[in-house]
């Protein structure tokens, strides 16, 4: 269980920075790509990476849920996205940072009109942010560029540490 938002807060910028590895390492030229019609763009995952964090701060800050949508504003560069990515990461930083620790133990709203602790919510967006960098991870697969290795060793020099 989270019991410190400024723990969390410190965690959850670890996790961040991981995932704008992923996006800095997207060609500019497949910002607009997806696998088939109808999926997410990069730009579209990087979007709604941005969107699902301030739907979940704002679930446990304020009590309800608002999803802002992931398909606008037009971005147009890594730059961008990335500019638009860290704003929305602040805000939400900033509205955790105006709140008090004891929300993490007090029911929030889930979807379906169910009731979840705070904390729950913030692990939540975690796991979320971690899904979406895999699919980002396998988009750079798909079109040939090699994703960032998440904490800078391959499996394979992992595996040669761990057991050498």
């Amino acid at each position: 269980m989270i019991q410190s938002l400024d723990a969390f807060t410190h965690y959850f910028g670890s996790i961040r920075r991981r995932t704008i590895t992923y996006i800095q390492t997207i060609p500019a030229d497949h910002i607009d790509w997806a696998p088939k019609a109808g999926e997410f763009t990069f730009a579209d995952l990087v979007r709604h990476i941005a969107a699902g964090e301030r739907m979940f701060v704002g679930s446990v800050v304020a009590g309800r849920w608002y999803y802002i949508g992931h398909d606008q504003p037009k971005l147009d560069s890594v730059p961008a996205l990335l500019a638009y990515l860290e704003s929305h990461h602040e805000a939400a930083m900033r509205d955790l940072s105006s709140i008090d620790d004891a929300v993490l133990t007090q029911d929030r709203p889930a979807l379906k009109g169910t009731m979840i602790k705070g904390w729950r919510l913030l692990m939540a967006m975690i796991e979320h942010e971690v899904h979406h960098r895999s699919q980002l991870a396998m988009y750079l697969t798909l079109i040939g560029v090699t994703p960032p290795q998440i904490y800078g060793l391959t499996v394979e020099e992992v595996i040669a540490l761990a057991t050498g």
